[in-house]
């Protein structure tokens, strides 16, 4: 197991295989799409064919069934006529033209008791009824102006004549007249023979068949009139259809199929028709286009939600795989922009990582890792022993013992030790130790990081020298005053142990008790010399850093004693505000003296000048273990920006370096607590810090109790 940098990785991730991948997910979709869809619209359309091709055949056949009884009623009739011509022609009237005088003959038999017909009338050349099967009594009738009886009057067809359907006034009904042309001997007009029929009786062939109510059935002439039309259960005739569109097919094609709307209702309709041609007659049958193509329409709907729903799960899949690749992509990405950046800041902060496998003794370094130790990449990663030879014994101690502690408590270490690389360069070097366990809780690898730290060691000694040089060169400005401070008190101590030898010179109770009192005075001003001394001392030490409970009083207090005795502020007056609870704070005291005094220093620049100038020391509990302190006055404020005011040598003041709180952020930051600046409002700036809050101590708290001075 290593190192994710110790693998070997490429340096920019391989998107063009993903892409080429995706186009052909989306190829092969797109290409399964339009065959389901192509195979869809191949299987409608037969489909439609197939139902148009099926229901044309059908309705051609009914239209022939139609022309086949159309002609056999007409034939009947033809028959008919053509019997009484014959009759008549041979002057053989019989018994079945029978009648009495001033009335129509009556025909009877046979021809009379034929159900088809209505009835059968012979009319002279003048027009008259001479005889009839009409039951109804008639006086003698004319029909000279009879569309039937005009038809035969000046030619001779020889062909029967099927008339528009016209009313008749003894029915109450439409009728049509089938008549036929009489002749005398001599080929001369001698009248008309005609047969009467009701419309109906044309469609009576599909009056008990199953036929939808819609389909449409007609007797047509070709003068544009319908003979006889049904419509389902419908019935009628004598509709002018004199310029329609099925008069124009007719005239077109006398037997086919079209499709078109139909006169009577609108519908789009498919319409087979034959023509009688010896009768001037054609017929028509015609079905309902959506009725034809209802069930291949039905099954086209359902191939087409069929294809539809594959449709939707192909691109639903589709997208589901681009996403996928997409992602996968993207974290390739990120995963390759991710390893360049760690290996970029590894190299700006001089930090590596490795990888120790316990079982197999197996090491393995990141390559910044290896260049921190001026190892060729090709050498590969070292053995641990070869590790260690760039150690020092105490390193290798600390290594030991760190690896040691990791592998017993399970918990990571933090170790410090120094370098030796092969071009003899020596460097500080900070390392973490954590452990890695298996199933069984057992610790089977080390990993962690190494991080070289010479140039923070170094800025540290360097802040470090230059607090120290600071402090140095506020005693610099303390050393005019330092001696009349001195000479003060060690004047009044001579003075009182001049005065005391007196006294002890003296006699009685009285002069040895003046003698002590003295003797008492001037040990007191020796105190306050050799305070003023420790204070002075303890400010240019260099010592080392030490973590302690500090009452803020005190830091407070020694911080204005020493400003006051350097002469910056002679008659500083700083007023503590220190919560109960918030009294003492963990540091080191002289550093915390340190930045107390670079804040009042600024703060007593700040004031210098005012008529009344304030300054406040405050402090309060922030969370748990924090203690906020504050410096606040009421001067002029900042007058850099925020980014400026902790920069190294940023400084409005016409002496100094610019250090004091850029100094005092580093003494902040090391203690575990940060630092910022604030204007208040109406005038004058405030500086917050936090530091580490001391555990409660009697005697500390109550030398730090609150206080104003």
């Amino acid at each position: 197991m290593s190192s994710a940098i110790a693998q070997p990785a490429a340096d920019t991730p391989r998107a063009h295989p993903a892409r080429s991948f995706r186009g052909l997910i989306w190829a092969f979709c797109l290409l399964l799409l339009a065959g389901i869809w192509w195979f869809v619209a191949q299987q409608t359309a037969f489909e439609h064919r197939q139902a148009v091709g099926d229901a044309v055949r059908q309705n051609v056949n009914r239209s022939i069934a139609f022309e086949q009884y159309v002609r056999r009623t007409l034939e009947a009739a033809d028959l008919v006529t053509r019997y009484v011509a014959g009759r008549f022609a041979r002057g053989d009237s019989g018994r079945e033209f029978a009648g009495r005088p001033g009335r129509p003959a009556m025909i009877t038999g046979n021809i009379a008791s034929n159900g088809i017909f209505v009835g059968v009338s012979v009319v002279d050349a003048r027009g008259d009824i001479v005889a009839t099967s009409v039951r109804v009594p008639l006086t003698r009738t004319n029909v000279a102006g009879h569309p039937a009886f005009r038809a035969h009057v000046e030619r001779d067809t020889g062909q029967l004549y099927v008339s528009r359907p016209l009313p008749s006034r003894f029915l109450g009904q439409n009728l049509i007249w089938l008549s036929r042309r009489l002749n005398h001997p001599d080929g001369s007009f001698a009248g008309v023979i005609a047969i009467n029929i009701l419309p109906t009786q044309f469609a009576a062939f599909y009056r008990d068949a199953q036929v939808n109510s819609d389909d449409i059935m007609a007797v047509i002439g070709l003068d544009g009139f319908a003979r006889a039309r049904r419509a389902g259960s419908t019935e009628s005739s004598g509709e002018d259809m004199r310029g329609t569109a099925v008069m124009r097919r007719q005239m077109q094609s006398p037997n086919g199929t079209h499709l078109g709307p139909s006169v009577l209702d609108g519908k789009v309709r498919y319409f087979s028709h034959r023509r009688l041609a010896d009768y001037g007659l054609f017929v028509t049958y015609g079905v309902l286009e959506s009725g034809v193509l209802a069930p291949s329409r039905h099954r086209a709907r359902i191939f087409i939600a069929g294809a539809a729903l594959v449709s939707l799960v192909l691109i639903g899949f589709a997208l589901l795989l681009t996403m996928v690749l997409n992602r996968r992509e993207r974290r390739v990405e990120e995963l390759g922009l991710a390893k360049r950046r760690l290996e970029e800041a590894q190299s700006i902060g001089q930090i590596g990582d490795w990888d120790y496998d316990l079982r197999t003794g197996a090491v393995f370094w990141s390559p910044q890792l290896l260049s921190m130790y001026e190892r060729d990449a090709r050498q590969g990663s070292p053995t641990f022993d070869e590790f260690k030879a760039y150690l020092d014994d105490g390193g290798r101690a600390i290594v030991d013992r760190a690896h040691a502690e990791a592998i017993r408590t399970g918990d990571s270490q933090e170790i410090e030790y120094l370098v030796r690389l092969p071009s003899g360069a020596q460097s500080h070097h900070q390392g973490v130790v954590i452990p890695t366990f298996d199933a069984g809780g057992n610790v089977v690898r080390l990993h962690g990081t190494d991080q070289n730290v010479s140039a923070r060691k170094l800025l540290d000694l360097l802040q470090t020298h230059v607090a120290h040089l600071s402090r140095v060169e506020a005693m610099n400005a303390m050393a005019a005053t330092l001696a009349h401070e001195l000479n003060q008190p060690l004047t009044s101590a001579s003075n009182y142990l001049v005065g005391s030898r007196r006294r002890l010179a003296g006699e009685g109770r009285a002069a040895a008790a003046q003698a002590v009192e003295g003797i008492v005075a001037a040990e007191q001003q020796v105190h306050l010399a050799a305070d003023i001394i420790r204070r002075v001392r303890e400010m240019v030490s260099n010592r080392p850093r030490t973590a302690e409970p500090v009452p803020l009083a005190r830091i407070v207090d020694d911080a204005v004693a020493l400003i006051t005795m350097a002469g910056a502020a002679p008659a500083l007056a700083v007023k503590k505000r220190i919560a109960a609870d918030a009294k003492s704070v963990k540091g080191d005291r002289i550093q915390l003296q340190q930045v107390m005094i670079n804040l009042l220093r600024n703060a007593c620049d700040a004031t210098r000048g005012h008529p009344a100038p304030e300054i406040i020391v405050s402090s309060r509990r922030e969370g748990q273990g924090s203690v906020l302190v504050s410096v606040s006055d009421n001067g002029g404020g900042f007058a850099q920006p925020d980014r400026e005011r902790f920069s190294p040598f940023a400084t409005t003041k016409g002496s100094g370096l610019g250090l004091g709180l850029s100094i005092s952020r580093t003494i902040i930051e090391s203690h575990g607590g940060r630092i910022w600046t604030e204007d208040r409002e109406g005038e004058g700036a405030r500086v917050c810090f936090t530091l580490p809050a001391a555990r409660r101590q009697p005697g500390l708290e109550s030398a730090g109790a609150a206080t104003v001075t």
